[in-house]
C-alpha cells in the first residue's frame, strides 16, 4: 500500500463517499508524521482533518493511548480536537494512526502578557483534571537521576553534579497530576486572542506538575526572555503554590535534557546556538537556587 492509497483508505473508512482533494505535511511532534487532509464530502461541503501516523519511538504515547487521552481531556473541557477515529493495529502502511479535526489558528502569541497568563490558566486546568478516564500513562515524578545524566560535561558542572548526586527523596509525593509533557507556544493554536487547541500530547504522563511548569518556562525563555518565563511562573502560582527549589530541580532536568537532545530536532544552526545558550543560562540559574 502506497502512502497515497493509505490516505484514501482512511478517508473511505471515516468519511464514506468523500473524495481526498489534497494532502499537506505538517509539523507536529517527533514521533509521528502529521498531515492535513482536505476532503470534499458527498453533500457538496468540504472539511479538513489531521492524520497523525505514529512511528517507532518506544517512549511516545501509542495511538490507542493518544485516542483515549484526547477524548478524556476533550470531555473535561480542555481545548483539544476530539479524535474522529484511530487504529492501533497499524493498517496504514503498517503504522497506527489517529484522525482528528483540523483546527485553524496561529502559534504566535497574540499578546505576550495576556497570552502567557492564558497559558498558565490552561496548564493549571490540565493539572487539576481527574485521572479516572485517563489511559495508562508513564510516571514523571523524579527529576533525578536523569538530571545528572543529562548535565553537560566539563568542569563548570562538577559542583552541581556532585550536589545533585548527594540528594535523596527527590521524588514527587503529592497527588499525581496529568502532565501534557511538552507545553509550549509551538503546541498551542490561537484564534481571536484565545487558545483554540492544545496539540501534541505524545509526551503526556502523570506525576509532578512542576515538570510541565519548568518546561514551559524554558520554552518561553528561548523566544521571549527570562521576564516572560517569570511571568508564566507567577501566573501559574496564582493557581497552585510553587516550591521554588523543586522547580529548580526540574529546571535543571529540562534544560540539561534540551542540551542533550536538541541536536536531533532539525533546528537551524543559529536557533540551536541560541537555545543552547539559553538552556545553559537556565541551568546556571537553577544551580544558584539549589546550592545557595
Amino acid at each position: 500500500m502506497t502512502e497515497a492509497s493509505g490516505f484514501d483508505a482512511v478517508v473511505r473508512r471515516c468519511f464514506p463517499g468523500a473524495t481526498l482533494r489534497s494532502v499537506e505535511a505538517l509539523t507536529g511532534g517527533v514521533s509521528a508524521q502529521v498531515h492535513r487532509l482536505d476532503l470534499d464530502l458527498p453533500g457538496g461541503e468540504s472539511t479538513s482533518v489531521v492524520l497523525r501516523v505514529h512511528g517507532d519511538d518506544p517512549n511516545a504515547l501509542a495511538a490507542d493511548g493518544e485516542f483515549a487521552l484526547l477524548r478524556a481531556v476533550c470531555d473535561a473541557g480542555v481545548p483539544v480536537p476530539r479524535p474522529i477515529d484511530g487504529d492501533a493495529g497499524g493498517d496504514l502502511n503498517g503504522r497506527p494512526w489517529v484522525l482528528m479535526p483540523f483546527v485553524d489558528g496561529a502559534t504566535e502569541l497574540p499578546d505576550a502578557d495576556r497570552a502567557i497568563e492564558a497559558m498558565a490558566d490552561e496548564l493549571a486546568s490540565i493539572h487539576r483534571m481527574g485521572r479516572e478516564a485517563l489511559p495508562t500513562l508513564p510516571d514523571r515524578c523524579d527529576p533525578l537521576p536523569e538530571a545528572i545524566e543529562f548535565l553537560p560535561e566539563g568542569d563548570e558542572w562538577l559542583a552541581l553534579r556532585s550536589w545533585l548526586a548527594m540528594q535523596a527523596g527527590t521524588a514527587y509525593d503529592g497527588p499525581p497530576a496529568l502532565l501534557h509533557g511538552d507545553f509550549w507556544p509551538g503546541n498551542l493554536l490561537w484564534r481571536e486572542g484565545a487558545i483554540a487547541a492544545i496539540l501534541d500530547w505524545e509526551d503526556a504522563a502523570v506525576g509532578d506538575p512542576l515538570s510541565d511548569v519548568a518546561g514551559a518556562c524554558l520554552e518561553l525563555r528561548y523566544d521571549h526572555g527570562p521576564t516572560a518565563a517569570r511571568h508564566f511562573q507567577a501566573a501559574y502560582a496564582a493557581h497552585e503554590p510553587i516550591d521554588m527549589r523543586r522547580l529548580a530541580l526540574w529546571q535543571v532536568y529540562v534544560a540539561a535534557a534540551a542540551q542533550r537532545f536538541m541536536g536531533r530536532w532539525g533546528l537551524q544552526p543559529d536557533r540551536e546556538a541560541n537555545m543552547r545558550r539559553v538552556a545553559l543560562e537556565s541551568i546556571r540559574e537553577a544551580a544558584s537556587t539549589l546550592m545557595s
